[in-house]
């Protein structure tokens, strides 16, 4: 059995060597692994520079990237966010090197002769473009010269021929009162200014939920404390991925695109809970008192003390525009939109919410010697479309809030003015409050 077994073997051994023989092409040879492994990570580096150049020449062609900044802010130690200095949008947007969105530069030290205003806010007063662009992409980008900041600095150099008024946009998307706060300490005071308007309001003024804490609530504090906290696995992908968003074009359109694309796939649940508006303005007026109203009462307390003109505006939103302004197609398509984004009953409760946001911001300001006007009632009747999303304005939106606020202020102006003119005349520290507030 066992010697007739061999030659068997030896035959199908011979057998086999046969076929692979007959098997192979001609001039086959198999690679050493790390060739395969050399050759697979060329193809992917060039792959992914591949995707990378072609997602820069995208954002070059279409959303006017400089060749440099991928985002318009960069982290600030204190305040979260500050706007890149130097930042260029090719489509019409100038961060100057100290971050002001302003092509030219500010001299610290103010000029002879200038009166110096800056305007502080989130990104309705940044001029930020339309957030919705699967409802309408007119609106993508507000050019520097659409701003508020802009359109005011103009109508004020007709209105004081012969007087340099400057309007320095010192705005920060997604700021909070708070950080205005800081603002004013860390940098703008600084630059001796003559008066400091702030257009808030959408942004914290309508908190209800009685846990909400200023400081800590904040979206770029979270995010911080994903980085800084505890160094979970989950932490490192999130910063991982922010280091990849803020460096690697392709990501950064692939981001981008995603977030335009979800509110597509986004149906309101139709068993949300709706809003018990008697105890979210409970709630509210809670909250308020303690975080955004306070807030702008140290601020105007720190303004008084430093002789600087403190004007406090409450911004317009669209939820308030129903039965107020006529609606083109468009804005309809926006304002409904808005509406069913929210919770059922949300738009009742900013109805009675604005109100008392409006009164209590007009004790403060009288408190402390500042200035306050409500612009939620500025659009009554407008044919024309204002809003691009729930509170960013479109470029005749800024004209008519900046045309607005322009009359409101011209009378403080010229009494400064008035007051600087005659010799030996001392600092001001305290100022007859100016209230411009229309009952809802």
């Amino acid at each position: 059995m066992t010697t007739a077994a061999r030659p068997n073997a030896q035959l199908n051994d011979t057998d086999v060597s046969r076929d692979r023989v007959l098997s192979a092409k001609p001039g086959a040879t198999t690679l050493p692994r790390w060739k395969r492994i050399l050759f697979s990570g060329v193809l992917v580096v060039l792959v992914c520079g591949t995707l990378e150049l072609a997602s820069r020449w995208y954002l070059a062609a279409f959303e006017g990237f400089d060749g440099t900044h991928l985002l318009q802010y960069q982290f600030d130690p204190y305040k979260n966010n500050l706007p890149t200095p130097g930042y260029v949008d090719t489509r019409g947007i100038h961060h100057n090197r100290q971050g002001f969105r302003r092509r030219s530069d500010v001299p610290m030290r103010k000029p002879p002769g200038t009166y110096r205003i800056f305007l502080m806010g989130g990104s309705t007063a940044y001029g930020l473009g339309g957030l919705w662009p699967h409802l309408q992409r007119d609106f993508a980008v507000i050019p520097d010269s659409a701003t508020i900041s802009a359109v005011l600095e103009r109508e004020l150099a007709d209105s004081f021929p012969g007087q340099h008024v400057e309007v320095i946009n010192a705005a920060i998307t997604s700021d909070w009162t708070h950080h205005h706060l800081i603002y004013l300490n860390q940098t703008i005071l600084n630059y001796e200014p003559d008066m400091v308007l702030f257009l808030d309001g959408f942004n914290d003024f309508f908190f209800y939920n009685r846990d909400h804490d200023q400081f800590a609530s904040y979206a770029y504090q979270e995010r911080s404390r994903e980085v800084m906290g505890d160094p979970t696995f989950a932490s490192l992908l999130f910063t991982n991925g922010w280091w990849l968003f803020r460096k690697s074009a392709f990501v950064n359109v692939t981001s981008r695109a995603v977030q335009k694309v979800m509110p597509l796939f986004r149906h309101p649940d139709p068993h949300r809970t709706s809003v018990d508006v008697a105890d979210a303005m409970s709630g509210i007026r809670e909250v308020f008192p303690r975080s955004a109203l306070l807030m702008d009462r140290r601020i105007g307390l720190i303004l008084r003390d430093a002789g600087v003109r403190a004007v406090f505006m409450l911004q317009p939103m669209l939820i308030l525009e129903r039965d107020h302004k006529p609606m083109p197609e468009p804005e309809r398509k926006l304002f409904d939109f808005n509406v069913a984004s929210y919770l059922p009953n949300y738009e009742a409760f900013m109805r009675q919410a604005v109100p008392y946001v409006d009164s209590e911001e007009v004790k403060v300001a009288r408190d402390v010697g500042a200035h306050f006007i409500d612009l939620t009632p500025i659009y009554a009747g407008v044919p024309e479309q204002i809003y691009t999303d729930y509170c960013h304005l479109t470029p005749l939106g800024n004209a008519l809030l900046a045309h607005y606020v322009e009359g409101k202020i011209v009378p403080l102006i010229k009494a400064d003015l008035r007051r600087t003119a005659r010799p030996g005349t001392a600092p001001r520290r305290q100022t007859e409050p100016m209230v411009a507030s229309v009952p809802q």
